[in-house]
């Protein structure tokens, strides 16, 4: 048995502290962040370097609530960027490495920037650096832009005095912004998420009018469109449902001067927010329809993927990573600063790391090691799915709490945990064993065909 381990305090090559300020102290929740600190005898607001015999550098960091780990050659930070690593480098609570690969157990991609409801996933990749686009590279250092696609104003993407029917399907980590925009102060319309409820805008002859769900959307995807009718009704759906009704003072009365954006509003808004109001997650299967569609159709589309209506203005499923109108009116879309990701039907996220595979595991892992074709990872259950718990935390719903107090339980070792045999080809569980009692941060060895726990029981 071979062992691939990245090298603990007591047996690193070289070893680099440096103090970077003030840090906030670790929550009762984050036990593991604890942990590792404590066991390794690493004072706050420290970042602690791991060098490697093949020079490949793992970099701990403990900053504002969280534990990072990153594979690489070096390390660059900025105010702000702790999401940065993963994007451009294996990362995670805790990783290994062997045979040319990272294994890791972090944040899906998604989740990267969230600093509320972080998930996690197991996953392998390649140690080498992803490429990073040219777009990247050149971009500066003035500050953010915004980031949408826009398809401009084109005659028939007009919505002067017409029906219409725009649609989306969404996965968002930051339950706010523009999915779909045309228009801005004067006349427009636009699809919207604001605190989570999904809201349905028309502003016609500077008259705006809004309607919107009562109920947040929660975690995963959702189908979300908004219907207005010849006679000025204004319908709002989610996941092929009405959920909310209104009506608008008139249709569109001129062309709008700004034209169609998905995922921002530039400039001019059409709604009551602020520009550029970007949306935070991802947005797929765009369509826009200049008719009047029936719940009966909205129901059918989410069912079978039935399109509303046969002659859509703008259709847009971003599957070969442009902005292509796939109409007959071929409204091509501009990407601006946007990157097309894997979405509902097809295509990781917020990185551009490639895994060769992820996998949902049933433990908060804590401890790793690679042995072989076999990765044996050990920690205590995950209970709860964070962002459906953080929802039910603003609902006020009691069983949140019950579930975050079986959780912290949890982490405190009261039902000990797993240690789980993952194939590295293939990210399936092969085999578990009940513990317990819980090991201690990265605290699981193995040489000669065996594997030596340390656990917090002594």
């Amino acid at each position: 048995m071979r062992q691939h381990l990245i090298p603990s305090p007591a047996c690193v090559i070289a070893l680099l502290i440096v103090i970077t300020g003030s840090a906030a102290d670790f929550s009762d929740a984050d036990s593991d962040a604890k942990a590792m600190f404590a066991e390794s005898g690493v004072s706050a607001g420290l970042f602690v370097y791991f060098r490697a015999g093949d020079g490949s550098l793992t970099m701990a960091l403990r900053q504002n609530y969280r534990i990072i780990q990153v594979h690489g050659q070096s390390f660059a930070r900025a105010p702000a960027g702790y999401y940065q690593a993963g994007r451009f480098a294996p990362s995670g609570r805790i990783l290994v490495c062997g045979d040319g690969y990272v294994y890791s157990y972090g944040r899906k991609p998604e989740y990267l920037r969230s600093t509320t409801t972080p998930e996690h996933q197991l996953f392998v990749a390649p140690q080498e650096a992803p490429e990073i686009p040219e777009r990247l590279l050149q971009a500066g250092s003035g500050g953010s832009r915004p980031q949408f696609v826009s398809f401009g104003r084109t005659p028939s993407l007009n919505p002067t005095d017409q029906p219409l029917a725009v649609e989306a399907r969404i996965t968002s980590t930051r339950p706010r912004g523009t999915i779909i925009a045309c228009g801005g102060a004067t006349e427009g319309f636009a699809l919207t998420l604001a605190g989570g409820q999904p809201q349905f805008h028309i502003r016609a002859k500077d008259k705006l009018t809004t309607i919107s769900g009562e109920k947040r959307i929660g975690v995963g995807w959702h189908h979300v469109a908004g219907v207005l009718t010849k006679n000025r009704q204004m319908r709002l759906y989610v996941d092929g449902k009405r959920v909310t009704n209104g009506k608008a003072t008139r249709l569109l009365a001129n062309d709008p001067v700004q034209g169609l954006e998905v995922g921002g509003d530039d400039q001019s808004v059409v709604g009551d927010y602020v520009s550029p109001n970007a949306f935070g997650g991802v947005i797929d299967e765009v369509r826009l329809y200049f008719v009047s569609v029936m719940d009966v159709q909205i129901a059918a589309r989410l069912r079978d993927s039935s399109e509303l209506f046969g002659d859509p203005v703008l259709a847009v499923s971003f599957d070969d990573g442009t902005a292509r109108d796939l109409s007959p009116h071929q409204n091509n879309g501009t990407l601006n600063g946007s990157r097309p990701t894997q979405g509902k039907f097809a295509r990781h996220g917020n990185s551009l790391v490639q895994p060769k595979w992820t996998a949902e595991v049933p433990i908060c892992v804590r401890a790793m090691v690679a042995a072989g074709q076999t990765l044996f990872i050990a920690g205590p259950p995950d209970i709860i799915d964070e962002e459906s718990t953080f929802w039910k935390l603003t609902e006020k719903d009691p069983k949140a709490q019950k579930l975050l107090a079986k959780q912290d339980v949890a982490l405190n070792e009261t039902f000990g945990g797993s240690l789980l045999a993952v194939d590295t080809r293939t990210g399936r569980i092969v085999n578990a064993i009940e513990l317990d009692t819980l090991s201690g941060w990265n605290g699981v060895a193995g040489a000669n065909g065996r594997l030596f726990p340390s656990t917090l029981d002594g």
